[in-house]
């Protein structure tokens, strides 16, 4: 059975989990925790008060599933890079990255499992700082990046796309960063406006269709509707991303991005919306009671099915029951 956690809870676990390493008792804005979910560690850098670096080297080992409700969003950019390792010697290689505007982030639900090697540098920035540094001197964000800001009732932009050997070379520098105490965190913060410059060019140039973004050819559409068919046959314990990529035969970032462009969501939001309706025309039926239902969709807790069917739905499971 798949373990499912609130996001709540998921981050709890995950930030509050016991520091293993410290660099230099003047860093203390940069913190080493034990990964709670498997091998690896999570380092969590506060740049300043607006501005935070986390980076996961880590795998995990548990299968889980972290639903993530409605909620406000910053600027946030992700990197994954997949790494080969030799000895002591650490091969980079270029992976995909994913962009989020602010505002209001949709539910969606992300799957926990065991996976290859794989280094995500994660980027939040808040809205108002990252206006006071694309802005023009009066406040006002050009016309083909206004999308990055919207008002947290309005949803957020999401984008996939490939690391350039340019935003490659910049994650090296900051997984390697030479440096200690205050110089390293000016050091970080430069890198990480660099970054955040090279993916506002990407931004521009898709705005002004010198760059196209990538689509799934027709054989990759057949291949999701493919793993759209596996997931609703395996409900109650889905295979994880790269199972199911596997699968299909494809990667997982092609699955991923090619889901979000075909189904306008993520894998497993997917399968978390298709999990309430099948759970609320159960219910209907009144053959089986809340707790049954629950089960039968692949929730283990009642309660965690409780609040994601009142999330969904805006009514109780009994509400519904025939």
């Amino acid at each position: 059975m798949t373990l499912i956690l609130p996001l709540a809870d998921y981050l709890k676990l995950l930030y509050q989990a016991e520091p293993v390493q410290q660099d230099s008792c003047f860093d203390k804005f940069d913190i080493t925790r034990k990964y709670a979910f498997g091998e690896g560690y999570l380092r969590q850098i506060q740049l300043r008060n607006c501005v935070f670096l986390d980076i996961y080297n880590c795998q995990d080992n548990k299968l889980g599933l972290v639903q993530s409700p409605y909620r406000e969003h910053p600027i946030e950019f992700q990197f994954f890079i997949p790494v080969a390792s030799r000895s002591e010697n650490i091969h980079f290689r270029s992976g995909g990255y994913f962009l989020s505007g602010s505002g209001m982030a949709p539910e969606s639900a992300s799957f926990m499992s065991e996976s290859f090697s794989i280094i995500t540098v994660a980027i939040y920035i808040n809205y108002q700082t990252f206006r006071s540094f694309a802005a023009d001197p009066s406040g006002e964000l050009p016309k083909n990046l206004q999308h990055l800001i919207r008002p947290f009732d309005h949803p957020t932009y999401e984008r996939y796309g490939t690391i350039t050997p340019t935003m490659l070379l910049v994650l090296q520098q900051i997984l390697q960063c030479p440096y200690q105490d205050m110089t390293k965190r000016l050091y970080l913060e430069g890198k990480v406006w660099e970054l955040a410059a090279l993916m506002v060019d990407q931004e521009i140039q898709i705005n002004q269709g010198s760059l196209e973004i990538n689509k799934p050819k027709p054989s990759e559409v057949e291949r999701i509707y493919y793993a759209k068919e596996i997931l609703l046959k395996h409900l109650d314990n889905p295979p994880s991303l790269i199972q199911l990529a596997q699968q299909v035969g494809l990667n997982d970032r092609k699955l991923k991005e090619g889901f979000r462009s075909v189904f306008g969501t993520t894998v497993f939001g997917y399968l978390h919306n298709y999990r309430m309706e099948v759970a609320q025309n159960l219910l209907i039926q009144g053959q089986m009671n809340v707790t049954e239902v629950a089960h039968q969709v692949g929730y283990a807790s009642s309660t965690s099915f409780y609040n994601a069917f009142r999330k969904k739905f805006g009514v109780s499971p009994k509400s519904c029951h025939g």
